[in-house]
């Protein structure tokens, strides 16, 4: 009986007709292979290690990719050394891709995820990430329940960009096991936060304010009222 992985259906190879020109530059020029394969998979283990520190619903996304990828180098280089099939690339993103339930555009997507994270050592952002920026530290629930925590507790009034930054960097970091060279945040990152978050920048003045029935001229008044009064009872 074949292997899942080495039946394709042979109309599945016929509708993914758009091969790119460096799945099939990759096929004709046959680098080093082992040095192409150990050098994927090590950025793919390094990006999986700073995914699974966000905690996020994209996160889940970005491990599902990363591991097709994994798995998607290891059948390419199987195929590449059995010598059985003449496009590797393809056979093997199309065989991973019906693996784990998907279709020809996702195998696409494989091919694609790989040659950027040679090129960028990361995944390409997706449409609405285009919009919205990369993910960020804040994108982690736990950082963000801290930093909502904190800024709960200060004085109205007495919140600065510069505080929050001490406060994440030296506390909330370090206590979630975050504190790395690149994980901590600057000023411009603080204020931006704090903007998400709802905040807003204000000039506040401190004014005094007095006990109004203490003034000079209000005491005299209440002591001529009593004086008067004394006369009217009688």
């Amino acid at each position: 009986m074949n292997n899942p992985e080495d039946v394709i259906d042979s109309e599945t190879l016929a509708n993914d007709s758009d091969v790119s020109e460096v799945d099939a530059a990759r096929d004709s020029l046959n680098p080093d292979e082992d040095e192409i394969q150990g050098g994927i998979l090590q950025v793919v283990a390094a990006c999986l290690k700073d995914v699974k520190k966000l905690k996020t619903t994209r996160s889940i996304k970005m491990v599902t990719q990363l591991t097709a990828v994994t798995e998607y180098v290891k059948l390419r280089e199987k195929y590449r050394h059995l010598g059985r099939r003449k496009r590797p690339c393809l056979v093997a993103s199309l065989a991973i891709a019906k693996r784990m339930g998907k279709g020809p555009y996702f195998a696409g997507r494989i091919r694609h995820n790989e040659i950027y994270l040679i090129q960028y050592r990361r995944l390409p952002p997706t449409k609405r990430g285009a919009h919205r920026g990369p993910e960020t530290l804040l994108d982690n629930e736990t950082v963000l329940h801290n930093v909502r925590r904190y800024l709960a507790m200060q004085n109205l009034g007495a919140i600065t960009p510069l505080q929050l930054r001490k406060h994440v960097n030296n506390v909330i970091l370090p206590a979630l096991d975050l504190s790395t060279k690149n994980a901590g945040i600057c000023d411009r990152t603080a204020i931006n936060w704090l903007k998400k978050l709802g905040y807003t920048c204000k000039d506040v003045k401190k004014g005094l304010y007095h006990d109004g029935h203490e003034r000079p001229d209000v005491v005299v008044a209440r002591e001529k009222y009593l004086e008067q009064m004394d006369q009217y009872s009688r």
